[in-house]
């Protein structure tokens, strides 16, 4: 979905207990700028969901536990030209640099 409105976005699916790096790795990185994080019920998925979205919150990161709610929240971001898609398909910030902004989900 993000990817289809020219958004940078990397997929982390390494659980937790996998290992690093995984998703808490990269939202300490600060090399993110918003997660997108669906709930599901399994005990282990619940753990590191809360970890994900406490981890994000701690850092003042957006995190979104809906895809219909992230969609809103990026077309909203293109509309009011707080994001603007470049001619390489990188969304830059309204007068900033035209670094990447990546999601993670």
């Amino acid at each position: 979905m993000l990817s289809a409105m020219g958004l940078p976005v990397t997929m982390t699916t390494k659980k937790l207990a996998e290992g690093h790096p995984n998703v808490l790795d990269v939202i300490i990185g600060g090399n993110i700028q918003g997660v997108i994080n669906t709930v599901t019920s399994s005990g282990t998925v619940m753990r590191d969901g809360f970890a994900i979205r406490r981890t994000a919150a701690e850092r003042r990161i957006p995190c979104f536990t809906s895809l219909d709610t992230a969609r809103a929240a990026i077309d909203i971001l293109v509309r009011t030209n707080t994001i603007t898609m470049c001619s390489r398909s990188r969304p830059t910030a309204t007068g900033g640099s035209r670094e990447p902004r990546r999601l993670v989900k």
